[in-house]
């Protein structure tokens, strides 16, 4: 393949976001909105998270029910809410999913690495520096979801930066509609790691495609051939 470069993403792919902070950020965010006039309870906005998230980015589901169960002040809040969710409280030190840390030993020895997740800077940047893995990457690149920006412009970056041919790229990530997707677009090889919450099956647009598709840390070396 040519691999000499590989992007990874941060949240559901080297840290269990979904399993250790989305639970307390979730419901953070969803109570700010609650005493801001929306007519929901808690256990109701979390049955309707999960099923919307399948869909749409988590940005999306508050504006969604803010919108349809709130009032102006709650879609007012909505701001607020997205800095609870993005920017969630964080214990001193977290893990790495399992077999993550072996693959970035042994990758870093053959190929250039970057991170490439989406967030604020802060909270990303301190998840980093709790899971101490800043030293496996060439560069870190956060974009900023909640402007829509999107990784394709730092996968081009990583391109340029490494003066390589797109299919030299290999980006992996848990997200179809982020990862995968803006991996094809650039030309890159796009790996779909499958972990976290559902976010539905693989569509079949070709740009939703990923060309590997894993479920652990286990799989990534030989399903990429790396």
């Amino acid at each position: 393949m040519g691999i000499r470069s590989i992007a990874f993403d941060l949240d559901d792919t080297l840290l269990d976001t979904t399993g250790l902070l989305v639970p307390q950020a979730s419901q953070d965010a969803f109570q700010i909105l609650i005493e801001a006039g929306l007519r929901l309870d808690l256990k109701t906005c979390e049955e309707h998270r999960l099923s919307l998230i399948r869909t749409i980015s988590h940005k999306d589901v508050f504006k969604k029910l803010a919108h349809e169960y709130g009032t102006a002040a709650t879609q007012a809040a909505v701001e607020l809410a997205n800095k609870a969710f993005y920017h969630p409280r964080l214990p001193e030190k977290l893990d790495l999913l399992p077999g993550a840390l072996d693959n970035l030993n042994l990758l870093q020895k053959k190929y250039n690495l970057y991170l490439v997740t989406a967030g604020f800077q802060d909270a990303q940047a301190a998840k980093i520096k709790s899971l101490g893995i800043a030293d496996y990457f060439k560069k870190v690149f956060v974009v900023n979801s909640l402007n829509s920006e999107k990784k394709f412009t730092a996968f081009k970056m990583i391109l340029e930066g490494d003066s390589i041919k797109p299919d030299e790229l290999l980006c992996i990530g848990n997200s179809l509609s982020s990862e995968i997707k803006d991996a094809r677009q650039i030309g890159a090889w796009a790996c779909y790691f499958e972990f976290g919450e559902d976010r539905g099956s693989v569509p079949k647009e070709p740009e939703f495609q990923p060309h590997f598709h894993i479920k652990t840390h286990q799989e990534l070396i030989a399903a990429c051939q790396l």
